[in-house]
């Protein structure tokens, strides 16, 4: 019995001591994405006019390392500093497929904007990884509203994704699959 205390003991003390020797991960100061998953959501919704209108939600997740820590923002931040003044930390851009190539499609305000919150409650720099995703909605009864390219039915989209943290590096852009909007 007493080796067997003796043993747990020592698989104990080993388990804190490489616990406390993990390293916390080498990230770059310049944020870097991985594409993640994308996905659609379509739901029947009132149209505000007693009707009802189609939707497709296109639900994009994208992974992300950060080795400061500096990638959210707070309202207080834009506020208290004019260099956030129209700032955007996360922007997508729409590529729509014409005749068997994919064209860029300008959407006004373009798609995207604020991850307006911190990724560090503490606010203390350091790395940090994790998931985000993004949502924008489709509504059938606008389609042409999007873009003139936009067909009636069966469009396909990929989206171009970038993050950018508060000191304004730009990571690197990651592209969706695939994904076909107002379908039957």
């Amino acid at each position: 019995m007493r080796n067997h205390r003796i043993f747990f003991l020592l698989s104990l003390l080993t388990c804190v001591t490489m616990a406390a020797c993990v390293k916390e991960p080498d990230y770059s100061m310049t944020p870097a994405i991985s594409f993640e998953s994308i996905r659609k959501i379509t739901k029947t919704s009132n149209d505000g006019f007693g009707g009802k209108a189609k939707i497709d939600s296109v639900i994009m997740s994208i992974r992300f390392e950060d080795g400061d820590g500096d990638l959210g923002i707070t309202a207080a931040e834009i506020k208290g500093n004019s260099k956030y003044k129209d700032f955007r930390n996360f922007e997508v851009d729409v590529m729509l497929r014409k005749n068997g190539k994919y064209v860029p499609i300008t959407f006004s305000p373009k798609l995207g904007g604020l991850m307006n919150f911190q990724f560090r409650p503490d606010q203390k720099p350091g790395p940090i990884e994790g998931s985000i995703a993004y949502s924008t909605q489709f509504v059938y009864a606008f389609y042409k509203g999007y873009s003139p390219l936009f067909t009636e039915k069966n469009d396909t989209l990929k989206f171009q994704i970038s993050i950018r943290d508060k000191a304004f590096n730009q990571s690197n852009v990651v592209e969706t699959e695939p994904i076909v909007i107002f379908q039957d």
